[in-house]
């Protein structure tokens, strides 16, 4: 059986895309424990710069932690409810020690979370990623070590509603070929050429194709 024959067609994977919501109000009924390891085994294999796996995932399903995390999910005045009503939470977190790929760190972990978001999606769950947050507060009570960043959070759980799907914008607003304003069928620019003469082979000779 080839490897193909066990990927999902791409129709389902993208109706999968289509059909992710940010949810906002969930059920009491606490995540299954398989359930919760799936989720964090699709945040285990997301793709890193250079593969370094820079995440850590705190899970959290303590009420009294989670109501004190809650405390600190919040955009200047604003607090998210949903953060505290929600069964579960994954607090995700990225090891920030590499001066050379800490400038990756927020892909990379933005990256594990969208994987996580999806597997929830296709086991039925719920997620929402909470950025407005007073990170060095729930570092604190997390325990979190200081050379990791708390990057972003996740409320999990059985969704308690069903939005409509959110406006999108057309893909002929937003896709450019080969180079900014360039659109199929049009005359536009065309990406420029590398000069000639000794400034020519110098910037051709720094091109280092690298592989990691």
């Amino acid at each position: 059986m080839s490897q193909s024959s066990n990927l999902p067609s791409p129709a389902s994977l993208l109706n999968l895309l289509k059909s992710r919501r940010s949810i906002r109000r969930y059920k009491p009924d606490p995540v299954p424990d398989e359930m919760v390891e799936q989720l964090l085994e699709a945040g285990r294999w997301a793709p890193s710069a250079s593969n370094r796996q820079p995440w850590q995932f705190i899970v959290i399903r303590d009420e009294t932690i989670r109501k004190q995390v809650a405390q600190h999910a919040a955009y200047y005045f604003v607090r998210w409810a949903h953060v505290e009503e929600a069964p579960l939470l994954i607090v995700l977190c990225g090891d920030a020690r590499s001066r050379v790929y800490r400038q990756f760190l927020h892909e990379d972990i933005g990256l594990a979370g969208a994987q996580i978001m999806l597997q929830a999606r296709a086991l039925g769950l719920g997620t929402c990623w909470i950025g407005g947050l007073d990170r060095k507060a729930i570092a604190a009570i997390l325990q979190v070590p200081e050379h990791l960043e708390v990057v972003g959070l996740l409320t999990v759980g059985f969704p308690a509603e069903d939005p409509p799907p959110p406006p999108r914008k057309p893909l002929a607003e937003i896709v450019h070929y080969d180079v900014y304003g360039h659109r199929p069928g049009e005359e536009g620019a065309r990406p420029g050429r590398v000069p000639g003469g000794a400034l020519g082979i110098l910037l051709r000779r720094l091109r280092i194709k690298v592989r990691f």
